[in-house]
């Protein structure tokens, strides 16, 4: 359950997101910077695919274009926009999103605590401002969805679909999971092929069998805003999912 300090460090969160500059190095927020920075030098960015910051729902960014500036230069990452790492994109990026989408917030789902509970984890265990040991968000996330990717057939897997990219020995694999004895479910995407797995997105879900269905039947196509060669991106309908 959060605790007082974890409702004050949403509210801060929150608060420096809407300002101008929320990773001013006076800020409230040095414990983000201190993990982006972190996982540039522990190299955890170059274990993700790659993403664009403008929602397949919305079709609009849900992170300004200076904000992710600053992220890639603390990351070490290219200035680009709208594209990037999407471990960048999908968990420090969206912390600082303050833009609705029909989801709600990006961020919730490190904040909520659903997904980590669906993942078989504590539910604070996901908290941006929380380290339980060294790792960082990033890394945290990164060790919780990499095995539900390399092994989707596990115990747990209620939906697992591997969609062939065009011209590549790489697919687009979908995962869902759920620990045993929870509700809901956590979906996880990533791309896999020769070159490894390599994360793309995690979010929860309510996983019902309606929605388990629906899911299945949908076309194969890329989807949660990841970001592939234009060659092989193809339409995007909308998937039923946060992204």
């Amino acid at each position: 359950m959060p605790t007082p300090a974890d409702d004050h460090a949403l509210a801060a969160l929150d608060a420096a997101a809407r300002t101008d500059d929320p990773l001013a190095t006076d800020g409230p927020l040095g414990w983000l910077v201190a993990q982006v920075v972190a996982d540039r030098e522990r190299g955890t960015f170059g274990r993700w695919a790659r993403s664009t910051v403008v929602d397949e729902h919305t079709r609009a960014p849900v992170l300004d274009r200076a904000v992710l500036a600053r992220l890639q230069v603390l990351a070490g990452l290219p200035v680009e926009f709208p594209g990037t790492d999407a471990g960048l994109a999908h968990v420090y990026g969206y912390l600082l999103s303050t833009v609705p989408t029909p989801y709600g917030l990006k961020r919730d789902r490190w904040t909520g605590g659903a997904l980590a509970v669906a993942l078989g984890l504590d539910p604070r265990h996901l908290l941006p401002w929380h380290r339980p040991d060294d790792r960082t968000l990033l890394q945290r996330v990164t060790d919780a969805v990499l095995p539900v990717l390399a092994a989707p057939d596990g115990p747990g897997t209620l939906l697992h679909r591997d969609d062939p990219v065009p011209g590549t020995a790489d697919a687009l694999r979908t995962v869902v999971h759920r620990a045993q004895g929870v509700g809901g479910g956590a979906l996880v995407y990533g791309l896999v092929g020769p070159d490894g797995v390599r994360p793309v997105t995690a979010f929860p879900v309510e996983a019902t069998p309606r929605w388990l269905r629906e899911t299945r039947a949908l076309p194969p196509v890329p989807r949660y805003n990841v970001l592939l060669d234009p060659a092989q991106r193809g339409a995007s309908p909308s998937a039923g999912g946060a992204g």
